[in-house]
């Protein structure tokens, strides 16, 4: 409090930053109100409120100058700061009275004249809706950059522009009429076409008495631009709906000092204006608006649902709360009407805003649109049906380019080259579509070129020509994400990011029990066994995978018969699957069979076999039984150093498990060979970073611990968690089993704190992945309880055993 006391009284002024945490936080009042106090009563701009934050402000500021900073870009605040900081000065000379013309060397070849005195010429033809939320933030955008003072001779002009039904139009009305007094004249120019604009201009150019009523258009316009570029401080001009930069660039004052709105759907304003891309609602302002609109201010959440339904589209809630008012119906009703029959009631006519561009539904809005860039690029329409039938995920462009030929010769033809970006660039020149550079969750240097529609764009384009390729469309995108999706994913992190970007597209196609089209059955499996390949891989999401490989199995044996190779590759990942969740019984019967039909189609001699030896070696080492185990892996290492060669990663797994075996038999001299040499192929092969290098990593240090050289197996042990958490991630079971490893080690140094935050670390992950009663949630659980009670926490050890059902005996 002295401390506060002492430099109020010495400071010139107060800066306070307000947001929302400031205005809550505890000393703040009282240090605000003595400045405010100050303020008001003897020291003018003491209290300086800089609002970084939307937030309501308290009543007592509302008096006091202030700054607001939120919605801007860091060089718009900067000069707003910069001016609202800067101290008022004397006028050097005579004061230009707000809402006259200034003194121009251009003499008008008429007086200036409003009607009723010295008020702003306006033609504004758009009514601001009297529920216009949301939109401070932008307004507040708007204004940064029209009171800019560029100096480079040419006019400040915003540009406007996103999603069609957005509230562009309107924004572009609510901000010309609440600055209608900042500007002598604030024209509406239609800009749809070059005889609107003209047309417009010169209806400026008669209204402020530029040129005759009669005077001849062509000459008008040059006269009008003119004069604009001479004389045109204090004129907003509005160009609405504008096709594109080109379009109206010639119609563009070339002077500094008039103010231009340009609102459009195309996205490339850079070279002409400062571009503000006007957002959809987030869902709590579109619940606002329809609880508002329709006075159903009691239906907060299912306000809250429609608008999410609606995709936050300004133009579907006004469409949806005219309906609501015409029937009488609730919001949740709507909702279920809409979920039902979307299509409909986006182009219910009855419902649609009268001052939109000609009563347009939301429907006829983004159909007029797709049939305009159709005429800009052949494919342009076909594209944006087919990533309408795609669930609503970022759709990457490589799916288009790399299967075009699954699409059928004419797209294919016309996609091909730069047809794909051109018809990509058509699309977004009417906002019917986002292109966006999308980084890797793991891996953010690894970057995937993708397009987004908004969902209700999806809806109104999926239904297009449905007779034409209706009902070829699903066959053809199943068809072409299965000629782009990536094999081997289960152990490949090479493939990972591309899987990542394929993954919910593919799903959403192929993992649902909705009939397949004629033809699309071997696509659709082979999508089946990669969508659960990479679940039980990187994902480690178990208990989605097996209802994946047993519908890609019916479909692979339904069409190839039992016997196939195919067949045994999805029974070996199944199989693989029934042994991570320990059923193995359930294992041991699925691989034999794997198995038998590899031995009967390929030979015995085949890789493929060699891969279901390795499969039944595992699951005989899981069961105990290691002796028998052994011949397993001793042919399989026999067959893929003949078939594959003696540094092939197949060769590295027979390596590695026989270690594996040699290790638990007590032959450690025996398995360490083993184990280096597979470590050194997986290196060489894999590369460092890869999670079966982390394997062999652990194994080695696993084994020099057994040995007893502990220092010398901490810094194995410590790559392979670094490794498995890079590569897999942190919750990963793979991940865990380093946790287990290396909590172990440090136990057996001395290291008890460290050891306990491991394993708690690995028991929270196999908890996750396995649940409570499995193998090695209860062997990390048993090493958790030693810890425990080598801490003196003996309470906590006996707890944890008692909850996981666990002896003494329970760790490794």
């Amino acid at each position: 409090m002295a401390w506060m006391d002492e430099r109020h009284q010495k400071a010139d002024s107060v800066l306070c930053v307000v947001s929302s945490r400031y205005l809550d936080a505890p000393y703040s009042a009282l240090e605000r109100h003595g400045a405010q106090w100050a303020a008001v009563s003897k020291r003018p701009n003491f209290l300086l409120p800089v609002f970084v934050e939307s937030c309501e402000a308290p009543t007592l500021l509302a008096p006091l100058k202030r700054c607001d900073l939120h919605g801007l870009n860091e060089d718009e605040a900067r000069a707003r700061l910069e001016t609202f900081m800067t101290p008022a000065s004397k006028p050097t000379g005579p004061v230009h009275f707000p809402g006259l013309p200034k003194p121009s060397a251009v003499v008008p070849t008429a007086p200036v004249a409003f009607p009723g005195g010295p008020r702003a010429a306006s033609n504004i033809p758009i009514n601001v809706p009297l529920h216009f939320l949301g939109r401070d933030d932008d307004l507040a955008a708007i204004d940064a950059v029209l009171k800019t003072e560029n100096g480079n001779g040419r006019a400040v002009v915003t540009a406007l522009h996103g999603l069609r039904g957005v509230g562009k139009t309107t924004l572009a009305a609510a901000y010309a009429e609440r600055h209608r007094s900042d500007y002598r004249a604030t024209w509406w120019i239609r800009a749809e076409t070059e005889s609107t604009m003209r047309a417009d201009l010169v209806g400026l150019g008669v209204r402020l008495g530029w040129v005759a009523v009669d005077a001849p258009e062509e000459p008008a316009v040059a006269a009008i631009l003119e004069r604009l570029r001479e004389d045109g401080d204090g004129i907003l001009l509005v160009y609405d709906n504008a096709i594109n930069a080109d379009e109206i660039r010639k119609y563009l004052p070339r002077g500094e000092t008039a103010r231009i709105i340009v609102t459009s759907n195309a996205p490339n304003w850079d070279g002409v204006a400062a571009p503000v891309e006007i957002e959809i609602w987030p869902k709590e302002v579109g619940a606002d608006y329809l609880m508002a609109r329709t006075g159903r201010k009691s239906e907060r959440e299912a306000a809250l649902a429609l608008s999410e339904a609606l995709g936050g589209l300004p133009l579907a809630h006004e469409q949806a709360a005219a309906y609501c008012e015409r029937l009488g119906t609730t919001l949740s009703d709507y909702r279920k009407r809409f979920e039902a029959a979307p299509s409909k009631l986006l182009d219910a006519e009855k419902d649609a805003p009268a001052e939109y561009h000609d009563r347009l539904t939301v429907a006829k809005t983004f159909a007029l649109a797709i049939d305009e860039a159709a005429k800009l690029h052949p494919a342009a329409e076909p594209l944006i049906v087919y990533a309408a039938l795609l669930a609503p995920e970022p759709i990457p462009l490589f799916l288009f380019s790399e299967a075009r030929e699954k699409f059928g010769k004419p797209i294919a033809a016309n996609l091909a080259g730069d047809g794909l970006d051109e018809a990509v660039a058509a699309l977004r020149a009417f906002a019917l579509l986002d292109r966006e550079t999308i980084p890797d969750e793991r891996e953010p240097a690894i970057t995937t070129d993708c397009i987004r529609l908004h969902r209700l764009v999806r809806q109104v384009a999926a239904v297009r020509r449905e007779e034409d390729i209706g009902g070829n469309a699903k066959w053809a995108l199943i068809a072409a994400l299965a000629d782009v999706y990536p094999g081997g994913v289960l152990k490949n992190p090479d493939a990972w990011p591309r899987a990542r970007r394929l993954d919910a597209l593919a799903m959403a196609l192929v993992a649902s029990d909705v009939p397949l089209p004629e033809g699309a059955e071997l696509a659709a499996a082979y999508l089946l066994n990669q969508l659960a390949g990479f679940r039980q891989g990187p994902l480690a999401a178990y208990a989605l995978v097996r209802p994946l490989l047993e519908r890609a199995l019916a479909l692979y044996e339904n069409a190839m018969g039992s016997d196939d190779p195919i067949v045994a590759s999805i029974l070996n990942n199944l199989g693989y699957l029934l042994q991570e969740q320990g059923d193995l019984e359930g294992a041991r019967t699925i691989h034999e069979r794997a198995l038998a039909i590899s031995e009967s189609a390929l030979g015995v001699d085949h890789p493929d076999v060699a891969a279901c030896l390795n499969n039944l070696g595992t699951l005989l080492r899981d069961c105990g039984d290691r002796a028998q185990a052994l011949p397993y892996f001793e042919r399989a290492l026999t067959i893929n150093e003949k078939a594959l060669g003696p540094l092939h990663p197949d060769t590295a797994l027979c390596l590695n498990n026989l270690g594996l075996v040699l290790r638990e038999q007590g032959e450690f001299s025996r398995a360490l060979p083993f184990y280096e040499r597979a470590l050194e192929i997986r290196e060489r092969v894999l590369g460092p970073y890869h999670p079966d290098t982390a394997a062999s990593l652990n194994n080695l240090g696993g084994l020099l611990r057994a040995q007893g050289n502990l220092p010398g197996a901490l810094p194995y042990l410590e790559r392979a968690l670094a490794i498995n958490e890079r590569t897999l991630g942190p919750d990963h079971p793979d991940t865990a089993l380093g946790l287990n490893n290396l909590g172990y080690l440090l136990g057996a140094l001395g290291r008890q704190v460290e050891a306990r935050y491991y394993y708690e670390r690995a028991l929270a992950v196999l908890e996750k992945a396995f649940g409570h009663s499995h193998a090695s949630t209860q062997r990390v659980a048993g090493n958790t309880a030693k810890v425990l009670d080598a801490l003196g926490h003996r309470n906590e050890a006996e707890a944890l055993r008692e909850n996981y059902g666990i002896t003494d005996s329970d760790s490794s």
